[in-house]
């Protein structure tokens, strides 16, 4: 159909250009008559249809000039219109696009903003929901301790009433204990004058003698036990008044050793005493500033100690030296056990002794102290055992 229709546009399109072609040569045919035409001062002989066609392109070309002159009149214009036109349409569409990117720019700002907030609501959430568990926790704690508390407070409410009769019981124990410690000082007090009185009748013989000067000599070691024991007591009580003088320390401990000697001659130990001085070695002094009634009881429970310490027939060596202070050595074979020696000179501290207490290292320690003195043990030699004691030199 579509072939048929062109091939028919075709033969019209022909037909139309022959007949054009018929009628354009019938108008020379019948216009060949030549015409004289004057213009100025020619006159040309031309033909008419000649004349026709030259006045037909000269309109042609005329009308086609001012059809072109105007066309470019219009063309003119209307390009600086469509430039102006095409420029306004850039700028609005280059004002859209800023828009467009701004909106896009606010758009994400504003998307970001909110996933920053819900990220922080959700984080919010999160730490509510670990602020409520906290606090479910917190007071079941609460709870928990308030019930603890309000056990310990009976419990500390039942231990104070406890610890205030242990108080009682203790003030009653020590008034008791001074009652006793002052009856038997009394009575004490008696047999040792009382031996004295007997010693001084010529009818007594040698071993009846010898029977009273062991009753006097016991009841003056019982006597001083009790005397030593009630300072002691004054001492961790805080009442102990000083009353120091210049002592010689060489007889001191030398009346210690004699006594020991009688005492625990079982042991059969040589004890030596020894003044780094020769002066002092010489005369048998060693002067220290204190109490001679605490250097007697404290070198008593040390050197017992040393004494029943030692194995059978082994020596125990004093040795007495000056420098800032008046220093004693006591050195005697036999170690301390490992698991006292930090609490060696504590209260109820013993190992190995059948009758032993606990309290003459003890004691020791706390009648050095109260006259200003330092007190230490010694246990890095292998098998020995080292306590050295230190005094304030005596006062000019």
């Amino acid at each position: 159909m579509q072939r048929m229709l062109t091939k028919f546009k075709q033969k019209a399109h022909l037909t139309v250009t022959l007949s054009l072609i018929l009628l354009f040569l019938l108008f020379i045919l019948q216009n060949t008559e030549q015409v004289q035409v004057a213009f100025l001062f020619w006159t040309i002989s031309l033909s008419r249809a000649f004349i026709l066609l030259i006045t037909l392109l000269l309109g042609i070309i005329i009308g086609i000039i001012a059809a072109i002159g105007k066309q470019k009149d219009k063309n003119t214009p209307s390009t600086s219109s469509n430039d102006s036109e095409t420029s306004k349409l850039q700028k609005k569409v280059l004002k859209r696009d800023v828009v467009i990117s701004k909106l896009q720019s606010d758009r994400q700002k504003k998307k970001r903003m909110m996933e920053t907030q819900e990220e922080n609501r959700i984080d919010t959430l999160e730490r509510l929901s670990s602020y409520d568990k906290k606090q479910r926790i917190a007071k079941k704690e609460l709870s928990t301790t308030k019930m603890a508390l309000n056990d310990s407070t009976r419990a500390i409410s039942s231990l104070q009433d406890e610890v205030d009769q242990l108080y009682k019981e203790i003030e009653v124990k020590d008034l008791v204990d001074k009652i006793v410690q002052h009856d038997l000082r009394s009575a004490l007090i008696a047999s040792v004058s009382l031996p004295e009185s007997i010693l001084a009748d010529s009818n007594l013989t040698e071993n009846q003698k010898i029977i009273v000067s062991l009753i006097r000599d016991s009841g003056k070691q019982m006597l001083q036990t009790i005397d030593s024991s009630l300072t002691l007591y004054r001492i961790e009580e805080g009442t102990y008044k000083k009353a120091f003088t210049t002592v010689n320390l060489h007889d001191v401990i030398s009346t210690v050793v004699d006594r020991i000697g009688e005492t625990l001659s079982a042991f059969k130990q040589n004890v030596s005493i020894d003044c780094m001085d020769a002066k002092d070695q010489e005369n048998n002094i060693f002067l220290v500033y204190g109490d001679e009634f605490l250097l007697y009881s404290a070198f008593m429970n040390l050197l017992t100690n040393a004494y029943e310490a030692s194995p059978p027939g082994k020596p125990v060596s004093i040795i007495l030296s000056k420098n800032d202070y008046c220093s004693v050595t006591i050195r005697n074979y036999g170690e301390v056990p490992e698991s006292i020696r930090d609490t060696f000179f504590n209260k109820m501290i013993s190992s190995g002794k059948k009758f032993g207490t606990g309290l003459g290292t003890y004691s020791a320690m706390k009648m050095v102290k109260a006259q200003d003195g330092d007190i230490e043990l010694d246990s890095s030699e292998p098998g020995m055992t080292t306590i050295y004691v230190n005094l304030p030199k005596p006062q000019d």
